[in-house]
C-alpha cells in the first residue's frame, strides 16, 4: 500500500506537466523545422491537458466525488503505474532520447498507458459521474495519441507501411 493516497487528477496533472516538459526538452535538444514545431505542439498540448485535468477535478470536488477518485483501490493502482512512470522514466533517464523516432517511442508508450490507465480506473468506478470524468481523460489521450502515430507515420514512411500498408 502506498504511504500516502494520490488523486487521480493529480497523478494525471503530473503526467501532462512532465509530458509538456518531455516534449519541450526534445523540441529543444534534437529537432529542427518541422520536427522541432511537433514537438513544441505536443508541449502545448499536454499543458492545455493538464488543464483540462485541473477543471474536471474541480468539477469532481464540487460535485462531492473527488473523494471517491482517492480510495485504497485506486491509490494502490496508481502507486503501481506512478513507480514505472510515463514520461518520468524518459525525463529522469541519464539515457535522453537521442533521436526523433526515439521520442516518438516514448510518447507512444506514454500515451498507450495514459489510455490504459484512465480506461481501467473508470472500469473500476462503481460511481457513474465518475467513470464519465475517466472517460472523458481517457478521450483526450486517444485523440493525443492518434495524433502521434499519424504525424510519426509522416516523418517515417516505414513506420506508416508496417502501421497502415501503405505511405501517408
Amino acid at each position: 500500500m502506498p504511504a500516502t493516497e494520490l488523486s487521480v487528477f493529480d497523478f494525471a496533472i503530473r503526467t501532462e506537466e512532465e509530458g509538456a516538459v518531455f516534449y519541450a526538452d526534445a523540441a529543444k535538444n534534437l529537432a529542427k523545422g518541422s520536427g522541432k514545431a511537433f514537438l513544441e505542439g505536443l508541449a502545448k498540448e499536454e499543458e492545455k491537458h493538464a488543464l483540462t485535468f485541473r477543471k474536471l477535478k474541480e468539477k469532481a470536488a464540487r460535485k462531492g466525488i473527488d473523494e471517491l477518485l482517492v480510495s485504497a483501490d485506486v491509490s494502490d493502482y496508481l502507486d503501481a503505474i506512478v513507480r514505472g512512470g510515463l514520461f518520468e522514466t524518459a525525463l529522469k533517464s541519464p539515457e535522453s532520447p537521442e533521436s526523433m523516432e526515439d521520442v516518438y517511442k516514448i510518447a507512444i508508450r506514454a500515451e498507450r498507458n495514459s489510455i490504459l490507465l484512465y480506461g481501467e480506473l473508470a472500469r473500476m468506478s462503481k460511481d457513474k459521474t465518475v467513470r464519465k470524468l475517466l472517460k472523458q481523460m481517457e478521450f483526450e489521450e486517444k485523440t493525443h495519441l492518434v495524433k502521434v502515430v499519424a504525424l510519426r507515420a509522416d516523418e517515417d514512411t516505414m513506420f506508416a507501411i508496417e502501421r497502415f500498408g501503405v505511405c501517408c
